[in-house]
């Protein structure tokens, strides 16, 4: 068996969550996880993104100490996928001010340029051809970035998840089992585990009644058979 030791991929009324950040965290302690991270959207969101880093980190530093012993608190960020380059949307200056950093694919983002714009968002972006392009762009922030994880990969663009685990391999970048969205299928799991990939398992919880539910994504685990060595936030119960 299984056992998530924390949940490193929550969000809160600073971007697209419904509760508050302590809601998150006392929503993770009476799930008895040992850690919960903070992970509100990135900041070139259209609607839904950090609008005040600075607050945002002084909250979660707060939570630190306030919890200190009982859970660990991490800051983090969903940042946006920009380009076909690889650009994230990565603040000046914040590159080093967060404990862990994702990096995933949303439709509203505000596109670096209109090329990049074209391609995700337009159907001629689900093309064989398209998706080669598609998957040289995550492996290109990949490589350009530091990142700890990729949120949720494939969802709203299809991409070669095997080529895109082989880069992350090399880098140390895990993979995320999002509990919220199956697009991540038992078969990918297998041959991307074949890389020596790591991966995260993630709530991706909007509301803190989600936080720590992993079901969903440990059952294409199981499926799969991976172990709880693969697994970054995990260990054997």
């Amino acid at each position: 068996m299984i056992r998530v030791t924390g949940d490193w991929h929550t969000h809160t009324t600073h971007s697209h969550g419904k509760g508050s950040m302590e809601d998150n965290v006392r929503a993770a302690l009476l799930k008895g996880l040992a850690s919960v991270a903070i992970s509100d959207h990135g900041f070139s969101h259209l609607f839904y993104n950090i609008r005040d880093v600075d607050r945002y980190l002084l909250e979660i530093s707060a939570l630190k100490k306030q919890y200190a012993g009982r859970i660990e608190v991490f800051s983090c960020v969903e940042l946006n996928l920009l380009s076909m380059d690889g650009d994230l949307d990565i603040p000046p200056g914040y590159e080093g001010a967060f404990d862990l950093t994702m990096f995933g694919y949303h439709k509203m983002a505000g596109f670096a340029d209109a090329k990049s714009a074209w391609r995700f968002l337009l159907p001629k972006s689900r093309g064989k051809k398209a998706v080669e392009k598609n998957t040289a762009a995550y492996v290109a922030a990949v490589g350009k970035n530091k990142v700890d994880m990729i949120s949720h990969p494939g969802y709203g663009l299809p991409i070669d998840k095997v080529v895109l685990a082989e880069a992350c391999a090399l880098r140390g970048t895990a993979l995320e089992i999002n509990a919220k969205h199956p697009e991540f299928t038992v078969e990918e799991l297998m041959a991307c585990a074949k890389t020596g990939v790591k991966f995260v398992i993630g709530s991706d919880a909007h509301s803190p009644e989600r936080v720590g539910d992993f079901a969903a994504a440990l059952a294409r685990v199981y499926e799969a058979g991976l172990s709880a060595a693969q697994i970054v936030n995990a260990k054997e119960a």
